[in-house]
């Protein structure tokens, strides 16, 4: 598959990462925008407003897939791993 060649080229993301990925995601050509990948993962920001108040610090809406966004998230931690080894 062309989609799991280039999700595993990105630097962190091994086979088992890339194969999540590619699997919950499914067809790309479903989302027609970007915002919808991102709502789909729901690392969306929410915004808490009420009123003349609007939240300073703003959460992801955690309201997509939760293994598309556990396998993004270990995405990065490999990532800043793998940038730290090869700093030192």
């Amino acid at each position: 598959m062309k989609e799991y060649k280039i999700i595993q080229s990105i630097p962190g993301i091994g086979e088992k990462i890339a194969a999540t990925i590619v699997s919950e995601i499914g067809e790309i050509d479903g989302f027609n925008h970007p915002k919808k990948l991102v709502a789909f993962a729901g690392v969306n920001p929410s915004v808490h407003s009420s009123g003349k108040f609007t939240a300073i610090i703003n959460r992801i809406t955690k309201r997509g897939s939760s293994r598309l966004r556990h396998s993004l998230y270990l995405a990065v931690l490999c990532g800043i791993r793998s940038s730290r080894n090869k700093k030192a």
